[in-house]
């Protein structure tokens, strides 16, 4: 039996493809997760206390497989596998795959090229960073977050003050209180996704991608991805530094969804997740792409590991190429009309539409990556033909043609 722990988030989708094939699951939710936990139809799910316990219940279930679903479930997957003795990644660096500033500490002891990273609690300690550094821009995020939450491009000392100010103390999408942040170096150049799955230390290519990152408001916004259909040359030397980077963070099993900024110095980490890529999942745009998605390659290395092994052997080249649009409005507000679907989905290569927000719902995080407002899928074997309809597409949202807003209040 497997344990899929805080199946949420993607951690839903991961969680249908297992029971598409049939697997035995127990989910496991911590308190924090309550919501999801009692919503779950699920024929085996437990509420997470101590973790012990939780340890003794699994055992008594059969549980010999224990599997992080969700960015909040990657650091009890580890304490619940080493309880039970089920294979899992390297725990001597459990902490940094979820502390950011760790993981570039365990990065430098392996020798991996890294962004130059301190964190800092207080003020008076940033001030410090910023008389010492002398150099901008920087990046202030938090230690712990996910979908660009609190992540600020500081191009001058006050923005980066601002920016301290303005994180500190608050919740972040992980549910935690930001007492600690990070000042890093503003990378330059093309960011990269590259996702994995690993079996026993070894590192499987699944998915590469290029982004299109805006800054709006000194804040990083993903516009989209788009899927590259080979791994050569500097793109090659970029995956070669992921799995270097997965190594020094101990990563032996299970999907990664890794990011990294391809530099004029080469390939620079921005952070791995140790969990299958979010926030959106939907399987078919994928398999329609490369014959198979994140979620299922999880699934098959751990129910068909001798077939999985196989495709190492196999070249890295999908048929067609997928794009995922984070759609945006040009403003907050509530949302009237969507007028800019009917020309999405007369264009080359529309595939399907996610989590497109409802006619009368305010529409507030056009920054995060979250895909609040609707997640498009272009699909095609032309990967120009794609690049030109994301360029028209783009025109239209930042025109405010896209979606319809009602502005000053609900």
């Amino acid at each position: 039996m497997i344990a899929l722990i805080n199946p949420v988030s993607t951690g839903v989708d991961l969680a249908t493809a297992f029971r598409e094939e049939g697997a035995e699951c127990v989910h496991v939710y911590t308190p924090d997760q309550r919501a999801a936990y009692e919503a779950d139809s699920a024929a085996a799910r437990l509420l997470h206390g101590d973790t012990g316990h939780t340890a003794e219940q699994l055992t008594l279930l059969g549980v010999d497989t224990v599997v992080a679903a969700s960015e909040y479930g990657v650091t009890l997957a580890d304490d619940l596998a080493e309880l039970l003795g089920t294979e899992h990644h390297d725990l001597s660096q459990r902490a940094a795959r979820r502390d950011k500033y760790l993981m570039v500490q365990a990065l430098r002891s392996a020798g991996v090229p890294h962004a130059r990273t301190v964190t800092v609690r207080s003020e008076p300690e940033l001030e410090k960073v910023l008389d010492d550094w002398e150099s901008f821009p920087l990046v202030v995020k938090p230690l712990n977050s996910a979908g660009s939450d609190g992540c600020t491009v500081c191009p001058d000392r006050l923005t980066a003050i601002e920016a301290f100010r303005s994180v500190t103390g608050s919740r972040n999408l992980m549910g935690e209180t930001n007492d600690e942040i990070i000042v890093q170096q503003c990378l330059d150049g093309t960011q990269y996704i590259v996702n994995t799955v690993s079996l026993h230390g070894r590192h499987l290519l699944t998915e590469l991608y290029a982004e299109r990152i805006d800054r709006t408001d000194n804040a990083p916004v993903l516009r989209h991805i788009i899927s590259r259909d080979r791994a050569a040359g500097p793109e090659k030397d970029l995956v070669d530094y992921v799995f270097a980077c997965l190594d020094a963070l101990g990563i032996r099993e299970g999907a990664a969804h890794t990011e990294v900024m391809l530099t004029a110095e080469g390939p620079r980490l921005v952070e791995v997740n140790s969990r299958v890529m979010g926030p959106c999942l939907a399987p078919d745009p994928y398999h329609a792409a490369f014959g198979y998605s994140h979620q299922h390659l999880t699934v098959e290395r751990y129910l068909r590991p001798a077939e999985f092994e196989r495709r190492f052997s196999l070249p890295y080249g999908p048929a067609r190429t997928v794009a995922k649009i984070f759609l945006r409005p040009e403003s907050d507000g509530v949302l009237e009309a969507i007028d800019g679907l009917r020309l999405l989905r007369r264009m080359p290569g529309f595939h399907s539409i996610a989590r497109l927000p409802q006619v009368g719902e305010a529409l507030e995080d056009r920054y995060l990556t979250t895909g609040a407002c609707g997640i498009a899928f272009l699909v095609h074997e032309d990967a120009e033909l794609l690049e030109s309809a994301l360029h028209t597409l783009h025109e239209i949202e930042d025109s405010g043609d896209f979606f319809r807003i009602r502005t000053g209040g609900s």
